[in-house]
């Protein structure tokens, strides 16, 4: 019996591999299984190469594992790139005609089976299209899953849209696939997995934690360009915000997407925007004005690789030099980095909050690693969620007030804040340096007020970011650290470092900026060595630690910059070769 397994699907794009995956995740979460899925798959439509690995574990896991375990191919150029990743006694089967010309050393310890369901689907149905339903009937089999449970899901997806012919011949595909597989494949080279009770859990990805968590939140308003990570953020929302009084609004691009959501939020909504790579560079005017006229706004920033285009459905860190120096001069911005799906929905409500509070933008960067993959979670409390709206001053108190200045000085750097058409107020907003009513002032003692007034915010922050959390063995002398999507990978590598007998401990950056710097110290005073993961050439994260903390601990980069999320073998190779 497996207690941890992965298993990978591979081929074309438009081979019908997401959809085949989908399945595969639900019904292994359905068996009581904790599930991650790592979506592999190019930036065209039809004709490159994708993949998707379903990694599923008995016990809680956040990313993907070393190593696949049964790889099931639809072409053999998928077998030929993806052997090596397959375990020893792993199970592959393909879809393909010619001989595979594989390396003894990619072949050893592993099981080759022709597995022909392209011919298979043409034969029963005429049709190619069923080729992936077969595939999951063969995975049924060699997992041994619960075939009831397959043809609910079936079910749920076809039968409203495509109707109960659709649904029937899904489930035929499925079973023919698994009595197919029967006669070719010994049962001893099946892989076996327990059933447990499914309990109050979720499959989600980070976009729809995301978009859910925006919700829960009391986010109104969403204006947002389609761009791939982050679209998914607005495809949920544009669903189920209407019901909520809410709206979503497509913009031509996303220099209207960040003013639209300035402006819901300057007219007292709570408004978001969503965007990635070239998205996030043509907001940065926006970012600056929601910073100067100290308007409420939270960015999701779903992280890609660049530059340019780059590579639009691949996962990189290297947004965070853009997100803590983007757009020109200074003022106060807050940037939070999630390393859960829970943490996804904690921490958007948690920006909405400090961005109302601080009348000042909030940042929540995140990555396609988690944006677009799922992940099972424990359903999210929405009784927990409370609702900070800052120092909005009600109707009865501005009518009260005898002078009332938007931009008031104040120790803690925030001001007052009416909302348009109320009574006694005056809502001036200035993209240029104003004095306390909002009017323009470029005088020498008004720009040191303005600048200072503004700057306080940062320090009166602190007290209500987001804390470093510290995983592993407090006195280990081998210090990690790393931010969002790292945290799976990380944290598998530590135990494989103690399984070897080197302690470690990793510190989980939860909010990048402002930097948390005490907590930093406290956590390196004890560390000889320090190890800094993150998904990007240049160590923006380490460049940043560098700029804040003086610290006398040895610091490394480990850096990823493949467009591939960390394994945790990556991590632990290069720790322990460097001890």
């Amino acid at each position: 019996m497996y207690t941890d397994l992965s298993v990978m699907i591979a081929g074309k794009a438009g081979d019908g591999v997401l959809f085949t995956g989908n399945i595969l995740a639900k019904i292994l979460k359905r068996q009581g299984w904790e599930v991650v899925t790592t979506r592999d798959f190019p930036s065209n439509i039809r004709g490159e190469q994708t993949n998707y690995t379903i990694r599923a574990n008995l016990e809680k896991i956040h990313g993907r594992g070393d190593s696949i375990d049964v790889l099931m191919a639809f072409t053999c150029d998928a077998v030929k790139m993806h052997v090596g990743k397959v375990a020893h006694g792993g199970i592959v089967l393909c879809d393909g005609g010619r001989r595979l010309d594989i390396s003894e050393k990619d072949s050893r310890g592993k099981v080759f089976h022709k597995f022909l369901l392209r011919k298979l689907a043409r034969d029963h149905f005429k049709d190619e299209i069923f080729k992936n339903m077969i595939a999951l009937g063969a995975l049924s089999y060699i997992l041994e899953l619960d075939f009831r449970g397959i043809e609910r899901i079936i079910t749920e997806t076809f039968l409203k849209r495509k109707g109960r012919d659709i649904v029937r011949k899904n489930v035929q595909a499925v079973t023919l696939g698994c009595e197919r597989a029967k006669k070719i494949i010994d049962p001893e080279q099946k892989h076996q997995i327990k059933k447990k009770k499914d309990t109050n859990r979720l499959l989600i990805s980070g976009d729809e934690a995301i978009a859910l968590g925006s919700l829960a939140a009391g986010c109104r308003f969403l204006a947002a360009y389609p761009i791939c990570p982050a679209s998914e953020i607005w495809q949920w929302l544009a669903v189920h915000i209407p019901r909520f009084n809410g709206i979503v609004v497509q913009t031509e691009d996303e220099l209207a997407a960040v003013n639209m959501a300035l402006g819901a939020s300057y007219a007292g909504l709570r408004a978001m925007t969503a965007t990635s790579g070239p998205g996030a560079s043509l907001m940065m005017e926006g970012f600056g004005l929601s910073g100067m006229a100290e308007i409420p706004l939270v960015i999701v920033n779903v992280q890609r690789a660049g530059p340019a285009t780059g590579l639009p459905t691949k996962t990189e860190q290297s947004d965070l030099d853009q997100w803590l120096h983007g757009s020109h001069g200074e003022f106060p911005r807050i940037i939070l980095s999630p390393g859960t799906i829970q943490e996804c929905f904690d921490f958007t409500v948690k920006a909405f909050n400090l961005a109302e509070k601080y009348q000042c933008p909030v940042v929540l960067l995140t990555e396609q690693d988690y944006g677009q993959n799922l992940r099972t979670v424990g359903r999210f409390d929405l009784s927990s969620v409370k609702i900070d709206r800052g120092r909005i001053l009600s109707q009865e108190k501005l009518l009260k007030s005898k002078d009332y200045k938007r931009y008031k000085l104040t120790r803690d750097g925030i001001s007052p804040r009416a909302l348009p058409s109320m009574k006694n107020g005056l809502h001036m907003v200035e993209g240029n340096e104003h004095d306390e009513r909002g009017y323009r002032d470029e005088t020498v003692e008004n720009r040191v007020r303005m600048m200072e007034k503004r700057m306080k915010k940062l320090e009166s922050s602190t007290k209500d970011l987001l804390e470093a959390k510290v995983w592993g063995d407090e006195d280990a002398k081998i210090g990690i650290v790393g931010f969002g999507s790292t945290l799976g990978a990380i944290l598998e590598a530590m135990n494989q470092l103690k399984n070897k007998g080197i302690r470690s401990k990793y510190f989980q950056v939860r909010t990048l900026w402002p930097f948390l710097i005490e907590e930093f110290q406290s956590f390196a005073v004890r560390c000889k060595k320090i190890f800094v993961v993150e998904n990007n050439f240049t160590g923006q994260l380490k460049k940043l630690i560098d700029s804040q903390v003086k610290i006398a601990s040895e610091t490394t980069s480990i850096l990823n910059y493949s467009s591939q999320p960390f394994c945790p073998g990556d991590i632990s190779a290069q720790i322990e070769k460097s001890l």
